[in-house]
């Protein structure tokens, strides 16, 4: 590390509230990502920090050995999320609410009329009809929704934020992000919303944008945001959206857009390759350049100066931050979480991106279905698309300005 390094924020739980009051939690839904929420709770029970109240399965038979451990604690479990914040209205501190997406407007607003303060995956909701209502709700209770944007929370990302406003790189001219994670065809089969538009008309939107690489779309509009808890609005989007894959939605995408009126973004993302490339946020500044680099560590470059570098956590380290934030949160309002205020701008991004462009099929012949040798779910790659998102990322460009052609002649 250079000269001015800080230390990383460990994820150890040292932050926990001081025991002897802890909250009470609810947790909706323990498999899928549930699994994550589920484990870091019971992290947190070995602490003392929660008493879990209740929790909600829907599929008793499939996570019996779980229920069983959950009983055992003395939880309450339901197999029906409205019977038990009926039951435990007023009751609980906190709700944890890590459901598919189509679930998250509806069970939050249930959630806060139940006199619960909630923390619901990322993204907030998938429409920003949802997310009014989510906020209309959450004044109505005087209760706190934080949202999983898991990144925001952490020591390391903040730091680059306060760096940027103080301004370490002069103004800010661009920030681009580019992120390739390979996905095998059963990524798009695992539940019934995961490449889906809409499930039973409620909106989901799913892509990488609005997924897996959701985290830093969002952390792209943070990072250009005038203030420490700021997130700016996207305009005058651009996009390209294809699809590999038999989903509704898209797995590739490049994305142009602006921040303000003088930031330039330009997002890069797809689950069609055959290389992992984990995100990389570079932002560029009139007076030098920072780097925001996944689980690694972020970077201030300046022109002029010392080079000064912030450590950042590994993704399990980073969610137990996050938790540690919002039970610090019940207790102090200023401890800074990520607010549903921060998090509307990165869904009105997901629907500028869809209704910028249709979303095309990639011309067969550019797929390569690669079947590993154990016989697993094989993996679909675009022939290239590597090498073409790098450069385009580098000059900022959308792929048919360089000249790369993905899609057949009609969208489908």
């Amino acid at each position: 590390m250079s000269a001015g390094t800080s230390s990383p924020d460990s994820g150890d739980w040292s932050g926990l509230p001081a025991a002897g009051s802890p909250a009470r939690v609810a947790l909706i839904g323990i498999s899928g990502y549930g699994r994550i929420y589920l484990q870091l709770v019971r992290e947190l029970l070995d602490r003392g920090a929660i008493k879990l109240v209740a929790a909600v399965v829907i599929n008793l038979d499939e996570e019996a050995q779980n229920v069983a451990e959950l009983r055992s604690l003395g939880c309450t479990v339901y197999s029906d999320y409205e019977e038990m914040l009926r039951r435990h209205a007023g009751k609980i501190d906190l709700c944890l609410i890590p459901t598919g997406i189509q679930w998250h407007a509806r069970m939050t607003i249930a959630a806060l009329k139940a006199g619960m303060n909630v923390l619901v995956e990322k993204p907030l909701a998938g429409s920003l009809r949802d997310i009014h209502a989510i906020r209309d709700a959450e004044r109505a209770a005087g209760r706190f929704v934080a949202v999983g944007f898991q990144d925001v929370y952490t020591p390391g990302t903040r730091w680059l934020k306060q760096q940027l406003l103080d301004g370490a790189i002069g103004r800010v001219r661009s920030i681009r992000v580019l992120g390739l994670w390979p996905r095998p065809a059963s990524y798009y089969t695992r539940n019934n919303w995961t490449g889906r538009l809409q499930v039973g008309g409620v909106a989901v939107l799913d892509s990488p944008l609005n997924n897996a690489f959701g985290h830093f779309a969002n952390l792209a509009l943070y990072f250009s945001g005038g203030s420490l808890e700021e997130v700016a609005t996207a305009s005058r989007v651009e996009a390209e959206l294809f699809r590999a894959h038999a989903i509704e939605s898209f797995d590739t995408a490049v994305v142009r857009a602006r921040a303000g009126a003088d930031v330039a973004l330009w997002f890069g993302f797809t689950h069609a390759c055959r290389e992992l490339v984990n995100p990389e946020i570079v932002i560029e500044g009139s007076a030098g350049r920072a780097v925001w680099s996944y689980e690694k560590i972020c970077t201030i470059s300046p022109a002029a100066g010392p080079e000064r570098s912030h450590p950042l956590p590994a993704s399990i380290d980073t969610r137990r931050v996050m938790f540690t934030r919002i039970l610090q949160h019940l207790h102090d309002a200023t401890v800074a979480i990520c607010t549903t205020a921060m998090a509307e701008p990165h869904t009105a991004l997901i629907e500028a991106v869809l209704a910028a462009a249709p979303v095309r099929q990639i011309s067969p012949d550019l797929i390569d279905r690669i079947t590993p040798a154990d016989g697993t779910s094989p993996l679909l790659a675009v022939r290239g698309i590597e090498a073409a998102m790098q450069a385009a990322g580098r000059q900022q460009s959308l792929l048919r300005e360089m000249g790369v052609a993905l899609s057949v002649a009609m969208p489908v």
